[in-house]
């Protein structure tokens, strides 16, 4: 049997959804967005079909996010589907921070997949790199790199 951690593991995104993210990045610049992603797993990785923005209600947006305790319980009792979460970094590349390291133990239990979306320059272009969340025997939870494709 193959080891997840060489399995090649991807997440696709359906184009509206990925518009969404971005539309959701841009408009929040120059503060942290975020929200959550609803899918299942496909062949190879995870789906993902929808996205859900959430108000960051951090105390300091520019380099923390916090999802809003109510929207977040909204979307929790929407149903079934919550596989995600994603956010963004403004003014850096799309790679977990230590910050972003430190708080995953928070949720990681909840979520299979973790998105980090930047702005990639001018205009309405961005970059969304793509996690699966891994636990190991130890109980630590870690980011393993996935393939994002868009479609």
């Amino acid at each position: 049997m193959a080891d997840f951690h060489t399995i090649r593991r991807e997440i696709r995104i359906s184009a509206l959804c990925g518009r969404q993210i971005a539309e959701h990045l841009v408009s929040g610049l120059p503060y942290e967005t975020c929200g959550v992603l609803r899918g299942k797993a496909a062949a190879g990785g995870m789906r993902i079909d929808a996205f859900a923005p959430i108000r960051n209600v951090a105390p300091d947006p520019l380099h923390h996010f916090v999802l809003d305790p109510a929207e977040w319980i909204r979307e929790c009792l929407r149903g079934e589907g919550l596989i995600g979460l994603f956010h963004s970094h403004p003014s850096s590349p799309p790679v977990p921070s230590d910050e972003d390291l430190r708080q995953l133990p928070l949720f990681a239990g909840m979520f299979r997949v973790y998105l980090i979306g930047s702005p990639s320059g001018a205009g309405s272009e961005t970059m969304l790199n793509g996690y699966f969340i891994d636990k190991d025997a130890g109980d630590r939870y870690h980011l393993l790199p996935a393939a994002v494709r868009h479609g």
